[in-house]
C-alpha cells in the first residue's frame, strides 16, 4: 500500500513537469520593436577641413560712463535694448549743479551790469584803463564760470554716441558713480566677430579673406564668414594664436558669448562614407560606432570620424546604401529589433 502511495506521488510530480515545460514552450517571449528613424548612408569625395570651436563677440564694444562723478537717479535702458544715437540712457541727480548754475548766472549779470555802467565812461576817457581792464576781465571770467556750470549740468545726463545695443548695464538706482566708471557697454552687432583659437602648426594653413562655415546649435543654423584678423600673439599655455572671423548677423540672432563650431577648408582631398552626426554614439570605452539596420535587426558597428562637413560626420566602416538609426537609438542595444518608421534622406 506504502509503494502505490508513493507510485502515484511521484507520476503526479512528472505529469505537472511536463504541463509546465510544455508550457513554455508553447509561449516563447516576444521581443518588443522599437521605433527609429534611419538614414541610407552615402559616399563622399571633397577636401579635408579643419574644425574649431569659437565664441561669438561683439565687432566693436564702446564702454559709456558719465563726465562728472555723482548720484543715479534715472536708467532709461537696459541689456540687450537698441538705442539709436543721440538717445538718454541715464541721468545722475543734477541739483548742486543747477545751483551752481544758478549762482554763476548772477554773477554774469552783475559782471554784464558793471560792464554795461563803466563803457562810457572809458569811451569819454574818465574811466583808468587799469579799471576798464578790470572789469573786462571780470565778465570774461564770470561768463566763462556760467559756461563751465552749464555744461556741468548736461554732465549729469549720458546719451548714445552712436547707435547699437547695450551690453553689461554696470549701474543701480541710488548709486555713486565716477567718471572713470563705466556705466554701460554699448555694443555694435551688425557685424560680429567669431574667435577661434588655431594651434601653431594649422596657422600656416590660414589666410586673411579665407571662407569658413559657422554652426551654432544654440540658434540652429548655419552661416558663412571669412577670415578677418590672424593673430600674432600666441597663448603662453595652449600656443595658439587668435583668429577672428567675420560674420553678418541679420536679425541680430548671434549674441555675445554663444559657443559655435567652426570648419575651414583645407587643400588634401578625402573620401569616405557620409552620415548624419545625429547618428553616432560612443561606448563606454570611447569608441564611436553606429547603429545599423538589416533585416529589422540592429548591430553596433564601430566607425571611425575622419571629417566633419556641416552636420554631417565622413567616417570608414560602412557601405553605400547601409540604412544607419538617427532617432530612437537611446532605446536600443545590440540585436534590439526595430521598426523603420521614417527614412531621412
Amino acid at each position: 500500500m506504502k509503494n502505490s502511495f508513493l507510485f502515484i506521488v511521484l507520476l503526479l510530480a512528472v505529469t505537472s513537469c511536463q504541463q509546465q515545460t510544455h508550457t513554455e514552450h508553447s509561449t516563447p517571449v516576444k521581443r518588443a520593436k522599437q521605433n527609429v528613424e534611419v538614414e541610407k548612408v552615402s559616399t563622399y569625395s571633397g577636401l579635408t577641413s579643419f574644425q574649431y570651436s569659437g565664441l561669438v563677440e561683439a565687432k566693436q564694444k564702446t564702454p559709456l560712463s558719465f563726465k562728472t562723478p555723482g548720484t543715479v537717479v534715472e536708467i532709461l535702458v537696459d541689456e540687450g535694448q537698441y538705442v539709436k544715437k543721440g538717445q538718454l540712457l541715464a541721468k545722475l541727480d543734477a541739483y548742486n549743479a543747477q545751483n551752481t548754475y544758478e549762482l554763476a548766472l548772477q554773477k554774469q549779470q552783475q559782471a554784464q551790469d558793471a560792464y554795461d555802467r563803466m563803457k562810457p565812461m572809458h569811451e569819454n576817457g574818465t574811466l583808468p584803463e587799469i579799471k576798464w581792464v578790470e572789469v573786462e576781465t571780470g565778465l570774461s571770467q564770470a561768463t566763462t564760470a556760467a559756461a563751465i556750470a552749464k555744461r556741468r549740468i548736461g554732465d549729469a545726463e549720458l546719451y548714445a554716441p552712436k547707435s547699437g545695443v547695450i551690453g553689461n548695464k554696470n549701474i543701480e538706482l541710488g548709486v555713486n558713480v565716477l567718471p572713470s566708471a563705466a556705466a554701460f557697454d554699448l555694443l555694435d552687432i551688425n557685424t560680429v566677430y567669431v574667435n577661434i583659437p588655431v594651434p601653431e602648426n594649422e596657422l600656416g594653413k590660414l589666410k586673411k579673406g579665407q571662407s569658413a562655415q559657422i554652426n551654432i546649435a544654440a540658434i540652429g543654423e548655419t552661416r558663412s564668414g571669412k577670415i578677418h584678423q590672424i593673430g600674432v600673439t600666441a597663448n603662453p599655455i595652449t600656443h595658439s594664436y587668435p583668429v577672428k572671423i567675420e560674420v553678418n548677423n541679420q536679425g541680430w540672432k548671434l549674441k555675445p558669448g554663444m559657443v559655435c563650431n567652426v570648419r575651414l577648408a583645407g587643400s588634401a582631398k578625402v573620401e569616405g562614407i557620409a552620415i548624419s552626426n545625429k547618428a553616432l554614439q560612443r561606448n563606454a570605452s570611447g569608441q564611436q560606432f553606429v547603429y545599423v539596420v538589416k533585416d529589422s535587426t540592429v548591430t553596433a558597428q564601430a566607425v571611425q570620424t575622419f571629417d566633419l562637413i556641416g552636420n554631417q560626420a565622413i567616417i570608414n566602416s560602412l557601405s553605400e546604401n547601409d540604412l544607419v538609426v538617427v532617432s530612437g537609438q537611446h532605446k536600443l542595444t545590440e540585436g534590439s529589433v526595430v521598426n523603420i518608421i521614417n527614412t531621412v534622406d
